[in-house]
């Protein structure tokens, strides 16, 4: 491929993961636990982030949302649309107002875009009829059950969790459970941005594993290197330098401006998440971890009594309902608009 095209792809990659990182929520808990810094959070999430991409990114899909277009297989161009339009958006909701925007959601919004627009350059194949509504039913119904289920689980673990502190011994006896629970919840979460980073690198660079360019290997003389490296390296670079660029405000969001959180309460909000992902994931059932995280927050506040910041909550619902017909909006124009430079 000429160098300047795949420089220009390698761009797009980079800005399409520096707009997920930069609505990476994941450390949240630990901020507004006062585990972590602000500062702390986005300098550790990134390494880990960065580690996470090269080391667990290389089975990466190579596809975005066939199911959702009745397997039919995307052009560069189509997928390239997703991607750009769920960048602007994640970027405009973590730059304008930090609020944690499913991923998944923009995703979704974007393909279904692309796929009804494509008859309009060219791809006479597509159109509003290849969108299979029964998979998209099934994804809304994942984000229906998403914060319901996040909000049962953590409630019931959070409600353990304080029967079991309310046997500390004196105030020494509990301040030692918080300090658990304070190693525990930055462990854990150091472990959930490793696999958040081999995750969400798929989704800028997966374009980008299945050109030839990136088969097979470099070869250095003194070591061998796969070529897939190279993209996987600038999505996690890209991811890093989002979070620490853009993603303080989301994690502020999170953190400070939803429900007040102790050590104890953050752990159980992102056992929360981590358990129903895993299983969601194992079931094949479309869940959204940012849905799911700020139902646990909301639930952790109401067993502890804690004052539920409601406008955040409201505002972050609403962007939540917006995000699809808004990337679907953007993937039409991006679409059209890559057809007219192109």
């Amino acid at each position: 491929m000429d160098l300047l095209l795949l420089s220009t792809l390698l761009v797009i990659s980079f800005l399409v993961a520096f707009s997920i990182g930069g609505n990476d929520e994941a450390m949240a808990p630990a901020v507004g636990a006062k585990v972590f810094t602000v500062r702390a959070a986005v300098t550790i999430g990134a390494l880990i982030t960065i580690i996470g991409a090269v080391v667990l990114g290389s089975n990466v899909s190579e596809k975005v949302g066939s199911d959702m277009v009745s397997g039919m297989e995307m052009s560069i161009d189509m997928v390239f649309a997703v991607l750009i339009s769920m960048a602007i958006w994640l970027l405009i909701a973590s730059i304008s107002r930090g609020l944690p925007i499913s991923t998944t959601q923009c995703i979704v919004g974007a393909v279904i875009g692309v796929a009804i627009s494509a008859p309009l350059v060219g791809y006479s194949e597509w159109g509003i009829n290849v969108v299979d509504w029964n998979v998209v039913l099934e994804v809304f119904a994942g984000w229906v059950l998403s914060p319901l289920i996040g909000f049962l689980f953590a409630a019931g673990v959070f409600a353990i969790m304080r029967h079991i502190q309310k046997r500390a011994k004196g105030f020494t006896d509990f301040e030692k459970q918080e300090r658990v629970a304070a190693y525990l919840l930055a462990a854990f979460l150091i472990l959930t941005s490793l696999s958040r980073g081999g995750n969400d690198v798929a989704n800028a660079i997966a374009p980008l594993v299945i050109l030839p360019d990136f088969l097979g290997f470099y070869d250095l003389g003194f070591v061998v290197i796969p070529r897939y490296l190279i993209p996987l390296l600038v999505g996690g670079i890209g991811m890093a330098l989002g979070l620490i660029v853009v993603g303080r405000k989301v994690i502020k969001t999170l953190a400070t401006e939803v429900v007040t959180l102790s050590p104890s309460s953050a752990l159980s909000a992102s056992i929360s998440v981590s358990v129903i992902m895993f299983v969601g994931t194992i079931l094949g059932l479309p869940l959204s971890g940012t849905h799911v995280l700020v139902a646990a927050l909301i639930a952790v506040g109401w067993i502890s009594q804690t004052p539920i910041q409601k406008k955040q909550v409201k505002d972050i619902v609403i962007s939540w309902i917006v995000t699809v017909p808004i990337s679907a909006v953007f993937g039409m124009i991006v679409l059209l608009g890559l057809q007219f430079i192109l």
